[in-house]
């Protein structure tokens, strides 16, 4: 099978479901600032939080003209792939994918929920959901350890064989038998019920799963949907 990344690619079936979207300012080759708050929104949106390759932009030891420039001139838009979605009606957040960039996707996330007017002024998301072990998707786990955050039990929603890898692998064993992250375990296309109006579905896809399975998410909000599939071989 000839792999394709899409990792930039996030397929949406339209799911803003209120009258306030949430909306992000795109600049050249796919980056995307920090996503822009609609003021008081209403009910669930999808914040665009990163569209990047896992090691991010610009790859270590680039010297060429996609990335060269960036050394010196860095684009904070360019953050690797990740979601967020925020539940007005809880007031409660959600991130997709831990992420090397997960300090400025979690805090951008924090500010849309804040400026939304009724969300949550914690500075952590209420649920981190993971597709697979591969490092621009899980090591953004390490900023809730003791060298920096330092978190009580936020719930890691994660596959069978992903929850294996981190429970069996030093360092990040230690962010579960220190109470730093809770693991939720997830099965294959059985929703997760967020919320009366949102609920999150995983499912297999086909990636090199050396180290755990890999999941899309179907995120189904009040009236719509979201496909997210970061990774994918086809």
């Amino acid at each position: 099978m000839r792999r394709f990344h899409i990792g930039w690619l996030i397929v949406m079936l339209a799911f803003s479901c209120n009258s306030g979207r949430s909306e992000r300012q795109s600049g050249e080759n796919g980056s995307a600032d920090s996503p822009v708050p609609a003021a008081q929104t209403s009910g669930t949106s999808l914040i665009v939080l990163g569209t990047i390759q896992d090691a991010g932009s610009p790859h270590i030891g680039c010297s060429k003209e996609c990335c060269a420039d960036l050394f010196e001139n860095p684009d904070p838009g360019r953050r690797v792939v990740s979601l967020g979605v925020y539940d007005a009606q809880t007031g409660k957040k959600y991130l997709f994918e831990a992420t090397p960039d997960m300090p400025e996707q979690m805090k951008a996330l924090k500010r849309f929920a804040a400026e939304s007017g009724s969300g949550s002024m914690s500075e952590l998301a209420d649920g981190i959901f993971i597709t697979h072990a591969h490092i621009g998707h899980y090591t953004g786990l390490m900023y809730l350890g003791k060298e920096a955050t330092n978190s009580r039990n936020v719930p890691v929603y994660v596959m069978p064989e992903m929850a294996g890898f981190i429970t069996g692998n030093a360092p990040w064993s230690l962010l579960v038998t220190n109470g730093n992250i809770e693991l939720q375990q997830l099965e294959n296309e059985t929703p997760v019920k967020l919320s009366d109006h949102l609920e999150v579905t995983p499912f297999l896809v086909p990636h090199r799963d050396e180290m755990s399975e890999t999941v899309g998410f179907l995120i189904k909000g009040p009236r719509k949907k979201a496909l997210f599939i970061p990774d994918i071989d086809k």
